[in-house]
């Protein structure tokens, strides 16, 4: 059995296809029994989400409604990982949506019993003829490299041995095993990832497992997102996670991806964009080491950060 969680805040109007393009199994590749719960902690999004589940009659035992007491995606996330009764758990967002058979190809590495969690390949959905958008395509490349590089191929998916890059949170799946996920973590993906390598499982890649995501088209929900999910590492330093592999995202660590973006661009224009990426992605770093050891921010009160223009 699948179990598929969708952790969702104020996003009535995506929510509805998150949970289609997953439980139309022509569509999916999903295969019955199967169960989604979706959990949110506004009215609004959590509506929408059974009226989207009527539509497509699943019953009481395929949709689930959790409501999260809006203390945050982790807190939310490991409600709904103590309700599932899948073997494997799917984890998305909801305002993304699965490519056609993402999730048949999601859950293939898992016929390997060393695999603990397998990652999709998040793709931006926006126009590559702004800025914005030509940078959420570079850095959503770069990741599909990155985990191609340091993965061993087996058929159209890639295992981690002695090396590994952390799953996305946009489409993962994990086995259902008992993962104590922080209430105030601040990259849970990462979290995870690293817990199920400190378990000696290894971690999958199947890029064939496409998930569209919006990224941001600014730089205040930029810098947002960023701050939290890259910063999200250097707390993970601090609860010890980094056992049996070192910290894979830092400053120093994105450098050796200079020449990567230096040849993405396909134009002169997309080539000085990218050079603008570089003080971009310095100014993040100082803003995470200020946040992080500096004024030691933590997690927002309310645990969950909307990131407006993504949606």
């Amino acid at each position: 059995m699948i179990s598929i969680i969708i952790t969702s805040f104020k996003e009535p109007k995506t929510i509805g296809k998150c949970i289609s393009c997953i439980a139309d199994s022509k569509y999916s590749g999903i295969t019955r029994p199967f169960e989604i719960i979706q959990v949110s902690p506004d009215d609004l999004t959590l509506k929408a989400g059974r009226k989207e589940a009527n539509r497509l009659k699943l019953s009481k035992k395929e949709y689930i409604q959790i409501i999260d007491p809006h203390k945050g995606k982790p807190f939310a996330l490991q409600i709904a990982l103590k309700k599932a009764k899948g073997d494997i758990i799917v984890l998305t967002d909801g305002d993304t949506y699965f490519g056609e058979n993402s999730v048949s190809d999601l859950i293939k590495p898992f016929k390997d019993k060393k695999v603990g969690g397998v990652s999709g390949r998040p793709v931006s959905m926006d126009s590559k003829d702004n800025i914005f958008g030509y940078w959420g395509h570079l850095l959503s490349d770069a990741a599909d490299h990155r985990r191609k590089a340091c993965m061993v191929p087996i058929g159209n998916y890639y295992v981690s041995k002695d090396k590994f890059f952390p799953m996305s949170g946009y489409i993962m799946a994990i086995r259902n095993i008992d993962i104590d996920i922080p209430s105030n973590v601040l990259s849970d993906d990462a979290y995870i990832s690293y817990y199920l390598r400190n378990k000696n499982f290894d971690i999958g890649y199947t890029p064939e497992a496409k998930c569209y995501v919006k990224y941001p088209t600014n730089t205040k929900d930029y810098f947002k997102q960023k701050v939290r999910s890259l910063g999200g590492f250097k707390q993970l330093k601090k609860l010890g996670v980094f056992k049996k592999d070192k910290q894979s995202r830092s400053f120093g660590i994105e450098l050796k991806y200079t020449f990567f973006v230096l040849r993405y661009g396909k134009s002169f224009k997309e080539f000085i964009w990218s050079i603008l990426l570089f003080p971009l992605r310095l100014i993040t770093w100082i803003k995470i080491f200020w946040e992080r050891d500096v004024i030691k921010k933590d997690m927002p009160n309310s645990g969950w950060e909307r990131i407006e223009s993504t949606k």
